[in-house]
């Protein structure tokens, strides 16, 4: 009594259902782990051109001193766009000499404490996701990554504060996840109307038999299905039939 009130959902139906659902989780699959693996490598790329500009300053303020580091961040322009900044603090942790304008930008105290010594950063790997002691640090709709670290130069240790500006990274990321919702929502579509197409076309045998069957009446008695003309799945349907 209660299945006449239930309504079938038709193979039709199920058949693009399904089939449209397992396109969009192969699509979701696929672009998620080629995101991840892009993503990933962007991140690791980044940190390691942070380690080797970090053991390059290091080798630098060591051999040739404060004094020539600062005279070269002197020369650099205010407002001129860098994608490293850099700062020197002296033993009582006052800044010694920076990039123009980084004070108003990155104020050394959001920098984490420096480690003992700059040997962890020069042995860092480069597939590395994180440096020791490395923040991120949004400031003016850019995105930092903070490292520092400790040189000794002259018997003195200094501390050096070196942020990469990865604000262009940030907007690769992001492209990329527009595009890959773009390339997800596209794909389920055409999936969806390849298998309207493909459902309405494995299934035309079966509207066929059904416009054949319906021929049949007490004037017809002797019309036949042929099972040889149906394709497999309905042959034994069409034998059946023939044998009634």
């Amino acid at each position: 009594m209660f299945s006449k009130g239930i309504k079938r959902r038709s193979i039709g139906s199920q058949l693009i259902l399904l089939f449209t659902l397992a396109t969009a989780l192969l699509l979701a699959c696929g672009l998620g782990v080629f995101y991840a693996i892009v993503v990933r490598h962007a991140f690791a790329e980044d940190n390691a051109f942070l380690a080797d500009k970090i053991s390059a300053l290091s080798a630098d303020l060591h051999e040739s001193g404060p004094n020539a580091f600062a005279e070269e961040l002197k020369g650099q322009h205010a407002g001129e766009h860098a994608a490293y900044w850099i700062r020197i603090l002296d033993p009582q942790g006052r800044t010694y000499a920076e990039t123009p304008g980084m004070d108003r930008l990155l104020p050394p105290d959001i920098f984490q404490a420096a480690p003992a010594s700059s040997k962890a950063l020069a042995g860092t790997q480069q597939s590395a996701l994180t440096l020791p002691g490395q923040k991120d640090y949004r400031m003016g709709g850019k995105l930092f990554s903070l490292v520092a670290t400790t040189q000794g130069s002259g018997g003195q240790p200094y501390t050096l504060q070196v942020a990469q500006d990865r604000s262009a990274d940030e907007r690769v990321e992001r492209n990329f996840a527009l595009l890959f919702v773009v390339v997800l929502s596209g794909g389920i579509v055409a999936s969806a109307f390849i298998a309207i197409r493909v459902t309405s076309r494995g299934l035309q045998p079966l509207t066929d038999m059904t416009h054949l069957l319906a021929r049949i009446g007490p004037s017809h008695m002797k019309e036949r299905l042929a099972p040889a003309d149906w394709p497999r799945e309905l042959q034994p349907l069409a034998n059946a039939f023939d044998h009634m």
